[in-house]
């Protein structure tokens, strides 16, 4: 899951993030500017701040006409012109799928992100399996929790948060740039160098493992792009 956010605290970002949700914090200029980083289906959904933003509460209409269905969040801290209950009905009216009054709960948010997606998507990705050779790999998004063969994975809060993304875009390559920002939020965390990534994706192979070599194949490295969690019909076949 890739998200663009406009107008989150970071506190808020990191909860989302230790949560196996890819975010992408944007300085969002405009509705065309929101436009030209959803429209091509880069991110699964956008979680916007109205106010902090200055995009409104229409802020969701000219997609809807141009058929963009990304699922769109908005936050908003209320209205002196309006009830809350009327605010929110005129966001969702208007192509809007869910609005949250600020400053939002967290996990809150998570979960109204999940429930517009299952709306888009068909289905929500609470469970992630994958079978290669004699190995078989579930990740539990909502538990956070890794197994393999049916045996926990025991990971540190890093590793974990490493394959909860992986989990989460299953067959989207993850730069390393986008991993670690993931991994360290700003101001919370003293970002290490680049090269801390190969370190975490190696650990986090020894310990798959270490439960079962075939689970080496789970994280796979895309060379000059980054690593990804391959798609499980790719794996069959190569397993064929």
């Amino acid at each position: 899951m890739k998200i663009l956010v406009a107008g989150l605290d970071d506190t808020t970002i990191a909860f989302m993030r230790e949560h196996g949700i890819g975010v992408e914090k944007q300085d969002i200029e405009g509705v065309e500017d929101l436009e030209s980083w959803i429209k091509d289906g880069l991110y699964d959904a956008a979680v916007i701040d109205l106010e902090k933003s200055g995009l409104g509460i229409y802020i969701a209409r000219g997609f809807r006409t141009k058929k963009i269905a990304t699922p769109i969040i908005g936050i908003s801290h209320g209205s002196d012109d309006r009830g809350w209950g009327d605010q929110r009905a005129m966001f969702l009216e208007n192509g809007g799928d869910d609005l949250l009054r600020g400053p939002v709960n967290p996990r809150e948010l998570t979960a109204s992100l999940r429930v517009a997606l299952r709306r888009f998507q068909g289905a929500l990705l609470d469970f992630v399996e994958y079978e290669y050779g004699g190995a078989k790999l579930k990740v539990n998004l909502t538990r956070r929790a890794v197994y393999i063969n049916d045996v926990g994975v025991h990971l540190t809060g890093k590793e974990l948060s490493m394959m909860l993304l992986f989990a989460s875009s299953p067959g989207r390559v993850l730069s390393k740039e986008m991993i670690l920002e993931n991994l360290y939020t700003e101001g919370v965390d003293d970002e290490p160098e680049m090269k801390i990534i190969d370190v975490f994706v190696c650990k986090l192979r020894k310990k798959l493992t270490d439960e079962h070599p075939d689970a080496l194949k789970f994280i796979e490295t895309v060379w000059g792009r980054g690593y990804r969690l391959p798609p499980q019909a790719e794996l069959s076949r190569r397993a064929a």
